[in-house]
């Protein structure tokens, strides 16, 4: 299924996004497409790049983390 609104490149978004962009890059090798889709709101993307951590590195283990990650898809109709 294709996203209802485009991926925004590096070269699409603010300055402050784009550093954003060039950490996540640097870090993963790569800018996820959640984040790209993420940046139409320019607000919300420091502030979940700041949370999102605590949620990957949390006391879940992988296996369950998943789990819930996959049945919140599923709850919510999602292809994960």
């Amino acid at each position: 299924m294709a996203a209802r609104l485009p991926y925004l490149e590096r070269d699409q978004v603010p300055a402050e996004i784009q550093t954003l962009y060039d950490t996540v890059q640097k870090a993963a090798g790569r800018v996820l497409n959640i984040f790209k889709l993420m940046a139409h709101h320019a607000k919300s993307l420091p502030a979940f790049l700041q949370w999102y951590p605590a949620l990957r590195d949390g006391p879940l283990d992988i296996k369950l983390r998943q789990l819930a990650y996959v049945m919140a898809s599923r709850a919510n109709r999602c292809n994960y």
